[in-house]
């Protein structure tokens, strides 16, 4: 099976730049998203910011050497043939002289060239890696002062992206800026990101590209920023489809022992998970073997065959690797061989006898089941009860969530795959809270709720902060009713070509409060209503009708942006008019 890598990198306290605020937020929530979802293993995830603990020994602090030398160990020694990469940084981007650089914690402006990373050289590194799929994701902050003139961060690394055929998501399009928002305590890509990934929308290349598409112009939107839109690359665009984010699996191991949590200890396998990185006491953790790798040689290591030392050299490792690998194929293929027949057993059922009969007549652990007698093997029943639900999940959409999470129900305790199926239901109702919460963020606390009240009651604590939700959002979806109406109301009022009609309607928006639903809606509808008055003021001056002019133009209200040309306007036309 191919392993799946993270590395994650996010720089707040820069020596030569203005600090940022959440870039270590960002980074520190991609590990714990994926971590926690159980598609990436804790030993196989490696975080670099400011305050990230020292792994083996070995220091994590973004520097420019110890990036330079992670990715070396990684790229060159530590990725295996088809694993799956991501790498995630949000810091400070630079262009000097044509080039893309991300700028590691001692990164300096004045000498770009030998204290950044060239994007070349990242790019570079993974190509030349053994890896199946790789994912960058690329959040550069950056400044105008610290560019050459010629071309704007980003232009390169997508140029880069396209030639290396590597796909990589910026966090803005070339020219545009990456925001940081304080009620999000994130940067708006990787809040979006954090998102799409827990709504269950990034697991390919293409529905993370129409989520991050639509959801950061939206964030930008709505927490009153200049817009921000991504740049996705993905050359050629078959590659579209590549899964990208793994289901989570069945159970979850590694080289390194019993994975279960990255909160807990195993004593029985052997391994500890300090410092939020997983470490086993009888195997190294994959980062301190890429190190210590590079120390030794093959001639150093042994072995013992039938109780007697002998030397190994690297040519006999590999062959009992190569050993361990035909088990391993030959143990998932009879698996899923046996699965296979499974589920045609099942289907076949299906076909030849009604559900009726088949109720009638149990089968083997089936009939035990209805006895109360819990059998401790999967049945076919059981296995095509959560393929079943894992098909219904078509879409990010509620409804899709609930249908899975009912036929994962139907799945009894006593089967294999009971607690399987109960993790998929806890987190498919994480799933379902998520979109309710995403519909909220953007302003739609009906669509919330609604979506909310789907969530199970079992398991309870995820009911338990459903309902908390649904009573925050209940007084708020009323308030957001009402000032829906009045905004109803203020665009029921417009007459075109009449500059009193709009600042009527403008009178009835700003009845809505600052912190209210549907405030921020009402602003952008005033500056357009003033807008649209101070156009047919000057309408009426280029016909000569400067006394009306003035009187549409009085009509703008103070605090909007057509508000001082207004002004400006009215003293030239009044001079008109005399």
């Amino acid at each position: 099976m191919s392993n799946q890598w993270l590395i994650a990198i996010g720089i707040n306290q820069y020596q030569h730049f203005q600090p940022l605020n959440y870039a270590q937020a960002d980074a520190q929530g991609l590990w714990n998203l994926l971590v926690s979802r159980g598609s990436f293993l804790p030993d196989r995830c490696l975080l670099l910011t400011d305050t990230s603990p020292f792994i083996e020994g070995l220091s994590t602090y973004p520097s420019g050497e110890n990036l330079k030398q992670w990715l070396d160990h990684l790229c060159q020694q530590t990725i295996k043939q088809d694993d799956l990469v991501w790498l995630f940084f949000s810091g400070y981007g630079v262009k000097w002289e044509g080039q893309d650089y991300l700028m590691p914690i001692d990164g300096n402006p004045a000498d770009v060239s030998a204290t950044g990373i060239s994007i070349r050289e990242i790019y570079e590194k993974l190509k030349n890696s053994k890896a199946g799929t790789v994912l960058l994701l690329l959040d550069m902050n950056h400044h105008q002062e610290y560019q050459d003139g010629a071309t704007v961060v980003g232009n390169q690394t997508v140029e880069l992206a396209r030639e290396m055929e590597i796909p990589t998501v910026l966090s803005s399009q070339p020219g545009q800026f990456s925001y940081e928002v304080g009620e999000l305590q994130h940067g708006l890509f990787a809040a979006a990101l954090l998102e799409g990934l827990r709504s269950g929308a990034g697991s390919t290349l293409a529905s993370l590209k129409r989520y991050l598409s639509e959801r950061i112009p939206e964030l930008s939107q709505n927490h009153s920023r200049p817009l921000q839109e991504p740049t996705i690359v993905v050359n050629p665009p078959g590659k579209s489809h590549q899964v990208i984010l793994p289901e989570q699996p069945a159970f979850v191991g590694s080289s390194n022992g019993d994975w279960n949590s990255t909160t807990t200890q195993s004593i029985g396998s052997g391994v500890a998970v300090t410092s939020g990185v997983a470490t086993s006491s009888q195997e190294e953790n994959p980062f301190q073997t890429a190190l210590r790798n590079q120390q030794e040689t093959a001639s150093t290591t042994s072995s013992v065959n039938n109780g007697q030392s002998r030397p190994v050299n690297a040519a006999e490792d590999d062959d009992e690797n190569d050993g361990g690998l035909w088990q391993k194929i030959l143990l998932w293929g009879g698996g899923l061989l046996l699965l296979l027949l499974l589920l045609l057993t099942t289907f076949g059922r299906n076909l030849l006898f009604p559900a009726g009969e088949q109720a009638e007549s149990p089968v083997g652990g089936q009939a035990e089941r209805s006895a109360g007698k819990p059998t401790g093997k999967g049945t076919a029943s059981s296995l095509t009860a959560l393929n079943k639900a894992k098909v219904l999940l078509r879409s990010n959409q509620s409804n899709s969530y609930v249908a899975a999470i009912k036929q994962a129900s139907q799945i009894q305790p006593g089967d294999a795959e009971y607690r399987e199926a109960q993790a998929a239901i806890e987190r498919w109702s994480r799933n379902i809270l998520d979109i309710a919460q995403g519909r909220a963020n953007v302003g739609n606390y009906r669509g919330a709720i609604v979506a909310a009240s789907v969530v199970p009651q079992d398991p309870q604590p995820v009911f338990a902060d459903a309902e908390r939700l649904i009573r925050q959002w209940t007084p708020l979806a009323k308030k957001q009713q009402a000032n829906q109406a009045l905004l109803s109301t203020a665009k029921g009022l417009i007459r075109p070509g009449s500059a009193s009609s709009y600042n009527q309607a403008i009178r009835i928006a700003q009845k809505i409060p600052p912190g209210d639903p549907g405030y921020t809606q009402a602003q952008v509808l005033i500056n357009q209503w003033s807008q649209t008055i101070f156009n047919l003021a000057r309408q009426r001056a280029s016909q000569g009708n400067f006394a009306l002019a003035v009187q549409a133009a009085n009509l703008v209200p103070a605090n909007t942006p057509a508000y001082k040309q207004a002004r400006v306007a009215i003293v030239l036309w009044q001079k008109q008019v005399k």
